[in-house]
């Protein structure tokens, strides 16, 4: 509603009324006389107004859309025009009887209309006349453009082609069209493609980031189709190629200011039409024109009445539901629902007049329907009120096909909760489900069963026979096993040959009863390689779940320990998890050491502290050695003789030494001073197959120089199994990393090996170094290894290096690198470089 908050004019107001309807004539002059507005002159034709026009100094023009000789619109565009005596700005209000308001409103913009007001509100009319008629009342808004464009010839055609319809402000660069539009907010945006500074689709993308429903035009004078199409799909209205015509360019953007408004006011066209049965012809034709619009959208468009049945349609209706549009209307949305998402259609219903009743926005909805060909269609609705509704109880709905992306969505959960080797439930399932199993347990009562099995030497298969042969033999298995689950049961794969059962309401013996018929399966499996007849047993540890703790994690742990009983006590055994079961504690010290390293890994609590390697020769730090120690949530450090024993008991070092290679290249990256580190590597290393791409992927990741990487293995580890460490010593030289054994010397059939090792430098083990200040043989012996390492070409390092007396016996044999307390003490990275190495001034004296 309009507000009188002007003040009362000094001199009288004189208006002009040119309408032809006694009726509404007398309903004009009423509102006016009330308010004491009496300077009116009223005629019934366009000419007589005219002739008033010539005649009178008018100061607000009345006219109605319909006048038998000219129309209101067209005598409007005469008086704006400047060709008549009268003032071209002069203040000019229409009355329409009938008119749909957003038509009406674009139409009068477009004739310069200052205000247009349905008869229906007439007493707002002396209100208005009032405020239109001060001095400082200002032209009709003009549509703001902003033109992104670094030609300034191409600037000034369309600031000369479009300054009649439009404000228009230039940018010659991309930031600074970036910056006027953020503080602008124009109506319309003309974008060129190649600008400075920033292009033109990054503008587009930050625009459309900020509103989606802001209009942008693209120009370019070089494109391709699918630069064109990327362009639309980002967010731009239109597509505007260089060179351009005028008529072409005024064209396009008045296509696009319009945009918007076409779009509402055909909504409010079709909630009107049945009302103005008295205009139905013409308005029959507007609607047609509008309704192209509309069928020309690829979203649906509909409109709904408060039973939620159909009242419109656009074409796109038909294209993606099948259903033709006559057969539709009156129709509820509900027979239209897929069977299987009714119940959620009637939450939605819930939602939606719970918002009508409150007032509040609407949700947006994603809900499944059913094509004529009875096949699912996913549907996002955004709904709205529909704007010409007096009761606000129908709603306007525009409907998009999201199938392809559900489709997507419900691919990727698939993914994430099965494995993609087997097609079973994965970990990550395996371990949610455990978790509600074990809820339940708790809450109502109910005993399941987790059956951890294992396939007996089956990294035979893999070794023997390569990982696709094992893998072919995998998938079988998961086949065999899943026809013996019950529905209710949950068969997944965690990994390697480990399987995991989750059976539902069972109790002990029927659960002893499951795991024997899935071992007998596993037992009768057999299978033809390379002539061989292979069969498999397996190992199974059985727990039950219940109720005893809500700890998930503790169940697993149970079938773990079980399942390590079983194989402990002769394999193709079934073990019952016994707390009393001798193997328990050793085990479950493993586990729950191995649990807390996994959870400092990812909670980023393993952390490495540097110790010097001092060049005797070059009398300065040559190197560093990574030693990792783990953070316990409370802050305390703990060393790796805590915790890494118990990670190889339990076959999970390979997580470590994964982790460690990343933290350490992740450390050489932030700090370029850190120029050479040694990275230790446990004995499972070499036998992990994704150890040298897993090296290969942090080196490309953090791009740190492989010659800054030696890589340190013990000496038994090393002799272990000699072809497997001579091949992955010769692939990490050929990375460009050096490599070291530690702890040589602990067994003197080393020598043997010695000069089969691949290896750059070996470390001197500790038990020699450590009392050589006091025990000949030792020195004796150190000598003459020393003299071995260096005669083979290799670089002899003693470590345990405690005291200045050690270091001058080492010193005096020759030794290349030193390495121990005396030298310095291992520190985390930000203490490194500040603290004093003692070498430094003992080499010197």
């Amino acid at each position: 509603m309009l507000t009188d908050n002007t003040n009362q004019p000094n001199s009288p107001i004189n208006l002009l009324v040119v309408n032809n309807d006694p009726t509404a004539l007398a309903a004009i002059n009423a509102s006016l006389n009330s308010a004491e507005l009496n300077n009116l002159t009223c005629v019934d034709t366009a000419q007589k107004a005219l002739r008033v026009l010539r005649q009178q100094n008018i100061d607000v023009l009345i006219v109605d859309v319909d006048t038998p000789d000219l129309d209101g619109w067209r005598l409007s565009r005469l008086v704006r025009s400047g060709i008549l005596t009268c003032r071209a700005d002069m203040p000019i209000v229409i009355i329409a009887s009938t008119w749909c308001e957003r038509i009406a409103e674009v139409t009068a913009r477009e004739y310069g209309i200052n205000q247009l007001l349905p008869l229906e509100h007439i007493q707002q009319l002396p209100i208005l006349v009032r405020r239109l008629a001060q001095p400082e009342q200002m032209a009709p808004h003009k549509p703001r453009l902003l033109v992104v464009e670094d030609e300034p010839d191409t600037a000034d055609l369309i600031k000369r082609v479009l300054a009649p319809a439009f404000d228009i402000e230039v940018a010659y660069e991309g930031d600074a069209g970036l910056k006027a539009w953020v503080q602008g907010r124009h109506d319309l945006v003309l974008l060129d493609v190649m600008l400075p500074k920033l292009s033109g689709r990054d503008i587009l993308i930050e625009i459309q980031s900020i509103d989606p429903t802001q209009p942008v035009v693209i120009m370019t004078a070089h494109t391709t189709t699918d630069q064109a199409e990327e362009l639309m799909l980002l967010g731009a209205v239109d597509f505007l190629p260089k060179p351009f015509r005028a008529d072409q360019l005024r064209k396009v953007c008045d296509i696009a200011i319009h945009r918007d408004d076409f779009l509402v006011s055909n909504a409010q066209f079709a909630a009107r039409v049945k009302s103005l049965q008295e205009r139905e012809l013409a308005y029959r034709q507007l609607y047609e024109n509008h309704h192209q619009l509309l069928d020309d959208l690829q979203s649906v468009v509909m409109e709904l009445d408060a039973d939620f049945k159909i009242c419109y349609l656009n074409r796109a209706w038909e294209i993606m539901m099948g259903f033709p549009i006559n057969d539709c209307i009156g129709q509820s949305l509900e027979a239209f629902i897929a069977a299987d998402d009714l119940n959620q259609f009637l939450l939605f219903k819930n939602k939606i007049r719970k918002a009508l009743q409150q007032n509040k926005a609407f949700p947006e909805i994603e809900i499944c329907l059913s094509t004529c060909h009875h096949q699912k269609l996913w549907a996002q609705l955004k709904i709205s009120r529909s704007s010409n509704n007096k009761q606000q109880s129908n709603l306007t709905v525009c409907l998009d096909n999201i199938t392809e992306r559900r489709e997507s969505q419900e691919q990727l959960k698939y993914l994430a909760m099965h494995d993609s080797l087997t097609g079973l439930y994965n970990r990550h399932f395996f371990e949610t489900t455990l978790a509600q199993l074990t809820a339940d347990s708790v809450r109502n009562n109910r005993q399941h069963a987790l059956v951890y099995l294992d396939l007996d030497h089956f990294k035979v298969i893999n070794d023997t026979f390569g990982h696709q042969k094992g893998d072919d033999v995998l998938r079988e298995m998961s086949r065999l096993l899943s026809k013996r689950i019950r529905g209710a049961d949950i068969l997944c794969r965690l990994g390697g040959d480990e399987f995991a059962i989750l059976l539902r309401d069972i109790n002990s013996a029927e659960a002893h009863e499951f795991a024997r018929s899935i071992q007998q399966i596993i037992g009768e499996f057999s299978f033809q390689l390379q002539e061989q007849r292979i069969n498999l047993g397996s190992s199974i540890g059985l727990t039950l779940i219940d109720g005893s703790t809500n700890n998930a994690e503790e169940h697993l742990m149970r079938a773990d320990i079980a399942l390590y009983v079983a194989k402990g006590r002769g394999r193709n055994l079934i073990h019952l998890y016994d707390p009393l079961d001798s193997e328990s504690d050793e085990l479950r010290h493993s586990i729950n050491t191995s649990q807390k390293v996994r959870k400092a890994i990812s909670e980023d609590r393993m952390v490495l502290y540097f110790q010097p390697i001092f060049d005797i020769k070059q009398q300065k730090i040559s190197y560093y050695e990574a030693l990792v120690r783990m953070i316990e949530p409370d802050g305390h450090i703990t060393g790796p003789n805590n915790f890494i024993p118990a990670l190889e008991a339990a076959g999970e070092m390979h997580l470590l030494d994964r982790w460690i290679i990343k933290l350490a290249l992740r450390t050489l990256k932030q700090h370029d001073d850190l120029t050479h580190i040694a990275i230790n590597l446990s004995a499972q290393a070499f036998k992990d197959e994704n150890l040298v791409p897993t090296i290969l992927e942090n080196l490309k990741e953090t791009g740190v120089n492989p010659k800054r990487i030696t890589f340190e293995l013990t000496e038994s580890a090393s002799l272990f199994n000699l072809h497997i460490t001579q091949r992955v010593i010769s692939e990490l030289h050929k990375l460009g990393c050096s490599f070291s054994v530690d702890d040589f010397g602990s067994g003197f059939s080393s020598f043997s090996y010695l000069k089969d090792l691949p290896a750059d430098y070996i470390k001197l083990d500790g038990s020699f170094i450590q009392n050589l200040h006091h025990d000949a043989i030792d020195q004796t012996l150190v000598k003459s290894m020393i003299q071995v390492i260096q005669a083979l070409g290799k670089k002899a390092v003693a470590e345990y290096v405690e005291n200045e007396e050690i270091l001058i016996i080492l010193k005096g044999m020759g030794i290349d690198f030193v390495q121990g307390y005396h030298i310095g003490h291992p520190l985390p990275i930000e203490q490194l470089f500040s603290a004093q190495v003692v070498t430094h001034t003992t080499s010197q004296r």
